[in-house]
């Protein structure tokens, strides 16, 4: 499995820290009962608790038996979106094998971290966060142009809805206004559908978005039929919409930008993951037929 960038940062901050072991299942039990790690004992009247694990950002790792005095270093490294594998030294006297395998692997389960040990199962829960140093990366927002950015003009022109998501024939995608009519009309025939609704759907293809030579997008909206002139007037005064032109009205203005040789544009959208604040920049792809592909390929508009 390759992991992405999202994937180890997420990882990283999902393991550094403590670990110690909260409860153990025995595979021979009937009932996989969670056995509490302070019950369960070792031949020699020690239990669980006494194991201690602490993973650090820089992939070093330290286990701690706190029953025999002793501690190891040694290193981790993340092998899939919720498994880890560790190594330290007494592992160079265990040999190669399913046993060694499933003490070497951690995995996600619960929130904890769980490793096998012969027939049991350890389940540890993290008691301690460690430090994970915060790398931001500059936004595209925050990156100035080069010369070679700013003259990049090509995606400069007027674009009209060219394809847009709808559910046909079984498949979500981005279809043609053709292709949309077509299948609302199918419906309407099999009464599935009402004649009145026809507008709405094709709607979206009375849009425009005009990339201006200073750098702003424009999102143009054709006015619906029968709005007096009078109520767009009043919309203008009250800032409800800043311009009508040719029988559409500016629905919304942004920016786009061009750095380090790709075109971007500011959705102005608030995005979160994993509570961190993401970029509202998407880039934009003008492809070769003079399309661009919004909302991850949910719809496509083309230059005219």
């Amino acid at each position: 499995m390759t992991l992405d960038e999202q994937d180890l940062k997420d990882g990283l901050k999902f393991i550094v820290g403590t670990w110690e072991p909260d409860f153990v299942v025995s595979l021979f039990s009937n009932d996989l009962a969670h056995i509490p790690a302070s019950e369960f004992k070792s031949e020699d009247g020690t239990d669980f608790t006494a194991l201690k694990f602490e993973f650090f950002e820089d992939h070093t790792m330290k286990f701690v038996d706190t029953a025999k005095g002793t501690e190891e270093a040694g290193t981790w490294e993340q092998i899939g979106r919720i498994k880890y594998k560790y190594n330290v030294d007494r592992f160079l006297e265990v040999p190669d094998g399913p046993f060694k395998s499933a003490v070497q692997e951690l995995e996600i389960s619960g929130g904890n971290l769980v490793f096998g040990l012969g027939f049991l199962c350890i389940s540890m829960k993290k008691t301690a966060d460690g430090i994970v140093t915060e790398v931001k990366e500059p936004d595209i927002g925050d990156l100035v142009p080069s010369e070679s950015d700013l003259a990049m003009k090509d995606i400069v022109g007027r674009y009209v809805t060219y394809k847009s998501f709808a559910f046909i024939d079984g498949k979500a995608g981005a279809f043609t206004k053709e292709e949309i009519e077509a299948d609302c009309k199918a419906k309407i025939a099999a009464g599935e559908m009402e004649e009145s609704d026809l507008a709405e759907y094709l709607s979206i293809f009375d849009s425009a978005v005009v990339f201006t030579d200073d750098h702003k997008v424009e999102w143009w909206m054709k006015i619906p039929a029968g709005v007096p002139e009078e109520e767009i007037q009043k919309a203008l005064e009250a800032g409800e919409i800043s311009e009508v032109k040719d029988g559409m009205f500016l629905r919304d203005t942004q920016e786009w930008k061009a750095v380090g040789g790709k075109y971007y544009y500011n959705t102005e959208e608030h995005r979160e993951l994993y509570d961190e604040v993401q970029s509202p920049w998407d880039e934009l792809v003008l492809a070769a037929d003079g399309t661009i592909a919004l909302n991850e390929g949910l719809t496509i508009i083309k230059k005219i």
